[in-house]
């Protein structure tokens, strides 16, 4: 077996190794030190003294970006894939909002083929809706968000691999659903939803486990009536997406969400649209028409309609907005998530027999260098 050393700051759960290695063999990691002792059981050697070894990220939100709109040109995922890497992003779950069938019925089975050496690793679906409130909608077309049905739920588990759905608990039978979901081994996040903090609390205490970009699309954290964002901070096992864009949440209110919630409750998604990666212009989200005026993503109605975040950005923002520890940032950006859906004991650390998916990142936290599989798949150009 060909084994690859990586030397530099290695960012293990909770410090930085500052000479440390890691060794990458054929698809996972062989072994991970806080020397050079490992340098030689290497046939290849890369030094990155000053640069940041991380977990590549895991990214729980993507409707799109550079260009693709996962949705309605799902056959472009391989692309979308490629790209993704260049943002420091090696894993990721394509995410389709509320939607007419037909498009799932297009959508899912694509993704569930759309799998690519060379890029991104696809880790199943997110079906963000459509089972929402009508009054949290956000972005998602009014038409198009249903009414419980199991019946509907079950073909759409069975078209592709969903490992996330996003409901709102308050609608009647959500229930139903949420059993339904998490019987087939899928996640289920409440979202996009109007629910007061008890019910809101007892969902969580049953089949529900996370909470879909935190305080964005759900009722509001009222002193009197907390919302459900009052029951995934009171709650001690709800682990919460964010969108660290500082345009989405308050960064004061970034702050609160991570010493509400920690590192390993906190989850940074982008919640990325076609614009992601491109100039300003006209893009699609499933359905709709998305404006990109300024680098903020807004239907014509001027509400915003997912965001342009890298989580490359978001790994900056978290540290800047909280001052927490690259460890911590990294456990946000790549374990937290890995462990949400199931994905914990191979993906989101580096750590021996994890799956050998490694960014590296300049001291100016530019992405440098992925390695997907224990291969190379991006370098930036002056790398």
């Amino acid at each position: 077996m060909r084994l690859v050393a990586l030397r530099g700051r290695i960012v293990t759960d909770y410090e930085v190794w500052p000479d440390g290695t890691v060794l990458l063999g054929e698809g996972s990691i062989a072994d991970v030190s806080p020397d050079d002792s490992l340098v030689a059981e290497a046939d290849e050697v890369h030094d990155h003294p000053e640069s940041l070894i991380l977990p590549g990220f895991v990214d729980l939100q993507v409707n799109g970006a550079f260009g693709v709109d996962v949705a309605s040109e799902t056959e472009r995922l391989p692309e979308l894939s490629e790209a993704l890497l260049s943002t420091g992003t090696t894993s990721y779950l394509p995410t389709v909002i509320s939607s007419p069938e037909g498009v799932y019925e297009e959508a899912l089975p694509t993704i569930g083929v759309a799998g690519t050496p060379n890029g991104a690793e696809v880790l199943g679906v997110h079906l963000e809706g459509p089972f929402i409130s009508l009054e949290k909608r956000g972005a998602h077309a009014a038409a198009h968000v249903a009414r419980p049905d199991t019946e509907l739920l079950a073909r759409l588990l069975d078209l592709g691999p969903v490992r996330m759905i996003t409901l709102a608990p308050e609608v009647e039978g959500a229930h139903r659903l949420a059993v339904l979901a998490a019987n087939r081994g899928v996640v289920v996040s409440a979202g996009h939803s109007d629910v007061a903090f008890e019910p809101a609390y007892e969902a969580l205490d049953g089949q529900i486990s996370g909470v879909t970009h935190l305080f964005n699309g759900m009722s509001a954290m009222h002193h009197r009536e907390p919302g459900l964002p009052g029951a995934a901070f009171a709650h001690p096992r709800a682990v919460c997406g964010l969108i660290a864009d500082g345009l989405h949440v308050h960064p004061e209110m970034v702050g609160l969400a991570f010493r509400m919630l920690g590192p390993d409750r906190l989850c940074l998604v982008t919640d990325a649209i076609a614009a992601a990666g491109m100039e300003d212009g006209e893009y699609h989200l499933a359905t709709r028409t998305v404006y990109a005026d300024g680098g903020v993503p807004r239907l014509g109605s001027g509400s915003l309609a997912g965001s342009v975040l890298t989580m490359r950005e978001a790994f900056m923002n978290i540290l800047a907005f909280t001052g927490c520890t690259v460890p911590e940032a990294a456990r946000m950006t790549s374990t937290s998530p890995a462990k949400l859906i199931g994905e914990g004991r191979r993906k989101g650390r580096l750590a021996p027999g994890y799956d050998a998916d490694v960014t590296v990142m300049t001291p100016d936290l530019s992405v440098e260098t992925v390695w997907r599989g224990g291969k190379r798949a991006y370098s930036w150009e002056g790398a």
